[in-house]
């Protein structure tokens, strides 16, 4: 068996994997494999010609600790129904990871299948919703309303969308910095879900919000909703509570929003990260600046031994991090690759970590460390 990039030649078969692995309708598969996945992009185990089991590794750039970095959703992970059980898949994955580190990526995401899966081998929990529940006649208190209407618009405009989605983006860590083929993508795939777009319109000045929205039997759901002002938000919303007597339901950031909402039903985990490379990540942030400092910090790491045992941090005064292996030497800290990346990605606050001994040693350290650390999440929308 080999492991290699996939070529024009795979993707026959690459598609015959992904149909046997996944219910998707057959008009999306044919989008997907003809208009939004690059063979390159992929990798898989052959015996012989024969591909056994693939992943996509789709370039994105994303919003982390307030910069943009390049990134790779890993998609489509599957192996045919035969081989399965083999450990084809944690071979992949541990040859995926390399591939990203060596191209300079050192921070990446999915969406879990079944998340002990991944977690077990290094993922952490990086990217959550909350999910509100808004009844029919939802109000929320707004100054006078400047002439607003609600339309559905079937041919939206990507551009007005995305002017939209990056002022309101803006405000939380980690959004996806979506181009013109990411917005083609999320909308064909909305639309072919049935989905519908509003737009919430003031006089004189054009769109200032816009809902993705899929109208439901028992419920409606808002996928993703975006606004250049809390008020534009509040009215759209307001509008599709209103719709048909059926409740709300919006699958929103995990965030604190500048809308008086409920509290959330639930907050539900929807993305995992992952460190492909521990001295990028931890040399990658703006820390504050302060006094130096010096850690040995100790890192398991299930998949790539390079981000495996103990390094030390040595903080400059102007707030840099300069990580160095240490091996053999005895750590003052001690963190799994996992949860870690849900440092990085501000998943969870120092406390939350500090109460759940993801990070254990000399609490001092720790509390100083964590705090290097403070709490913002990712908010991922796109599903591929």
């Amino acid at each position: 068996m080999i492991i290699r990039r996939l070529q024009e030649q795979d993707l026959r078969q690459a598609k015959e994997i992904w149909e046997e692995a996944f219910d998707d309708k057959p008009a999306f598969v044919e989008w997907y494999f003809r208009r939004r996945f690059r063979p390159e992009e992929g990798v898989g185990i052959f015996s012989g010609s024969r591909l056994l089991c693939n992943l996509h590794l789709v370039p994105y750039r994303i919003r982390l600790r307030g910069r943009s970095i390049p990134t790779a959703y890993l998609v489509g992970l599957a192996t045919r129904e035969e081989y399965r059980r083999q450990g084809l898949a944690k071979s992949l994955l541990t040859f995926a990871l390399r591939s990203l580190r060596e191209k300079g990526v050192f921070f990446t995401f999915l969406m879990p299948f079944a998340i002990p899966f991944y977690t077990r081998l290094g993922w952490g929990i990086c990217g959550q919703h909350r999910i509100y529940l808004l009844p029919p006649g939802t109000k929320f208190p707004a100054e006078k309303d400047p002439g607003t209407v609600a339309v559905k618009d079937s041919a939206p405009d990507p551009a007005v969308l995305d002017r939209i989605y990056q002022t309101w983006s803006s405000h939380f860590d980690g959004c996806l910095l979506r181009t013109e083929e990411d917005w083609d993508g999320l909308l064909f795939d909305h639309f072919l879900d049935g989905g519908e777009v509003w737009l919430l319109k003031e006089a004189g000045a054009g769109p200032t919000a816009y809902a993705l929205f899929y109208p439901g039997t028992e419920e409606n759901l808002l996928r993703e909703t975006a606004y250049l002002t809390p008020a534009a938000g509040g009215r759209l919303m307001e509008h599709l509570a209103a719709r048909n007597g059926k409740p709300l339901v919006w699958s929103a950031p995990d965030a604190v929003l500048p809308l008086p909402l409920p509290e959330p039903e639930e907050v539900k985990p929807v993305f995992l990260g992952r460190i492909t490379d521990l001295k990028a990540a931890l040399e990658f942030p703006a820390y504050p600046p302060g006094p130096p400092g010096t850690w040995r910090l100790r890192v398991e790491d299930p998949l790539l031994p390079e981000n495996n045992g103990v390094f030390l941090l040595a903080r400059k005064g102007d707030g840099k991090m300069e990580v160095t292996p240490a091996r053999g030497a005895k750590a003052d800290l001690a963190c799994a690759i996992g949860d870690l990346a849900r440092l990085l990605s501000g998943t969870i606050s120092p406390e939350e970590a500090i109460k759940n001994r993801l990070l254990t040693g000399d609490e001092k350290l720790a509390a100083f460390f964590l705090r290097l650390f403070p709490k913002g999440g990712l908010y991922i929308n796109d599903y591929f």
